[in-house]
């Protein structure tokens, strides 16, 4: 009878792993980064850029600011759609990259679960997420009339019914709110409502009760505060974000 050899099976090996940090679902070694443009300008660059800093996610900034040679020449590469916001997992221009607003604030969400980006009950976060979606996808009259410009004042300027109707609407959300911020602690909902509050210092539109203690809270908040500072130590003046600027002669 022919001798019979046994081969000895040996266990694959398992992949590694990279070290996680608590509270994350993304390797410890990939860092993260936001591509914003002006911030005495560009809304949609703050509201993800306040969120990392008001949950204390650790981030990179790169702006490309509006009408520069470096937006010119990098924005291709770092931005899928051509816009800002974008937030790269890993170098910007290789990595992971999600761009919008909302969808950078459900990506964190992923990325971070016991960050705080949504509120942990089931149905606050519906609401939180219901309130980001009107305002991302809504109010195009006040954003159209009253363009964010954190560094001016321009009291009355913008101001018109349908602009009126969106004022009206945004006060009540903001007369429900669960103080200090819309369901107590600040989440991607507050974020997504910081500019609008800068907006109304802007051109003085004057609020009432809650809506008013709300909007004193989301100023004063300490990312919105870092935020506007840098916005009013910007000097570009882009045309086309100034319409009731005074031409210089």
């Amino acid at each position: 009878m022919p001798s019979v050899q046994f081969q000895t099976l040996r266990r694959p090996r398992r992949p590694a792993i990279l070290p996680r940090i608590r509270g994350m679902n993304v390797p410890a070694a990939t860092s993260l980064t936001l591509v914003i443009a002006n911030k005495n300008y560009s809304s949609w660059s703050m509201r993800p850029w306040v969120l990392l800093r008001a949950r204390g996610v650790p981030f990179q900034e790169r702006m490309l600011k509006f009408e520069s040679p470096e937006w010119r020449e990098h924005i291709a590469q770092v931005s899928p759609s051509g816009l800002v916001p974008v937030l790269w997992e890993g170098d910007p221009g290789t990595g992971f990259a999600t761009w919008d607003t909302l969808a950078i604030a459900e990506r964190l969400h992923e990325l971070f679960p016991d960050r705080g980006i949504w509120p942990a009950d089931a149905r606050l976060r519906a609401q939180a997420r219901s309130a980001a979606a009107e305002m991302h996808s809504g109010f195009r009259a006040l954003r159209g009339a009253m363009p964010m410009n954190i560094r001016s004042r321009y009291p009355g300027k913008g101001m018109n019914a349908d602009v009126a109707k969106d004022i009206a609407r945004i006060s009540a959300l903001w007369a429900a709110a669960t103080l200090p911020y819309l369901f107590g602690e600040f989440c991607a909902a507050d974020a997504f409502y910081a500019p609008v509050a800068t907006r109304f210092v802007t051109y003085g539109v004057e609020l009432k009760g809650s809506a008013r203690e709300y909007q004193r809270a989301l100023l004063d908040s300490p990312a919105v505060k870092a935020w506007s500072a840098g916005a009013i130590a910007e000097t570009e003046f882009v045309a086309e974000d100034e319409p009731y600027a005074v031409p210089s002669r």
